[in-house]
């Protein structure tokens, strides 16, 4: 059986960093993502999942976002994040 849903994610995007990460569970507990599991390290980036202790996949992190993500999807995480406060 096959079943499609639209749900919407939660992503961050660094742009100093270029560094994106997408949520698969929202918000992730401090200390939940235990491990770092399939990374993989194709040319100019990295690919991480996230788990947690039970194995279950918390998040992607994307590193060297720009050069393997649309740039309209990085567009609109930064657009979305305007009126948020940069922590230092």
């Amino acid at each position: 059986m096959y079943l499609k849903a639209r749900i919407p994610l939660v992503c961050t995007y660094d742009s100093e960093a270029d560094a994106a990460y997408v949520y698969l569970d929202h918000p992730i507990a401090s200390g939940a993502a235990v491990e770092q599991i399939i990374a993989f390290d194709p040319t100019d980036g990295m690919f991480n999942l996230d788990a947690d202790a039970d194995g279950h996949i918390l998040g992607l992190e994307i590193l060297g976002a720009r050069k393997h993500l649309p740039t309209a999807l990085l567009q609109a995480i930064l657009e979305s994040g305007q009126d948020q406060v940069q922590e230092d």
